[in-house]
């Protein structure tokens, strides 16, 4: 084999093994929620720190973040009932960016009011397992539900539900909102799960 080939097949094996480790395609292009439309992704700009702070009980913690986008999904009021977010971490760091996180949702659900539970709600759907916090009030917070989701490759996948006022609301009630909350997250990861292929 000539030299230059060989460069070329080695460049070529390179790039199969170093381009895998991004954010696909499927994780950005959910369009189908119910009552739900779906705003462009905006990345996360290149200027933004590779990692981030957050609390834990232990003190700070870090997670990277090497790349980033937000999909804000709004009701029928054109308010934003969904905040979802899909990060990368580098890729020596996802196991311990997975373990920083439920510390910090742990965290943040011990020092928030009215919370639905004393421990992180896991759920399940399609495949997918799901961890996080959510609030038994409307009252309270702008935020009802927190979620976050480690489906593989370096992925991170947070669910923000907020909480909107009366006259925005797409739920009557804590009960409507963990119904709306689950249908999403239901429809979310049965696109991945047919868009992946498995």
């Amino acid at each position: 084999m000539k030299p230059v080939s060989f460069l070329l097949l080695v460049a070529a094996l390179f790039l199969s093994f170093t381009m895998k480790y991004e954010i696909a395609p499927c994780y950005l292009n959910f369009k189908t929620a119910t009552d739900l439309t779906a705003l462009d992704p905006e990345r996360l700009p290149a200027s933004t720190g590779q990692t981030r702070t957050l609390n834990s009980n232990n003190g700070d913690i870090e997670v990277t973040r090497i790349d980033g986008y937000r999909i804000l999904y709004k009701n029928s009021s054109n308010a934003p009932f969904v905040n979802l977010k899909i990060e990368l971490s580098k890729e020596t760091s996802y196991l311990k960016d997975q373990q920083n996180l439920l510390e910090n949702l742990n965290y943040l659900n011990a020092h928030s009011a009215d919370m639905e539970t004393k421990e992180l709600i896991a759920l399940e759907f399609n495949g997918y397992k799901i961890h996080g916090l959510s609030r038994k009030s409307l009252e309270v917070g702008s935020t009802l539900g927190t979620f976050v989701m480690f489906p593989g490759d370096g992925i991170t996948v947070y669910f923000y539900f907020n909480n909107l006022r009366p006259e925005f609301r797409n739920f009557t009630s804590v009960e409507d909102y963990r119904k709306q909350r689950d249908r999403f997250i239901d429809e979310y990861t049965k696109h991945l799960k047919s868009c992946m292929g498995h």
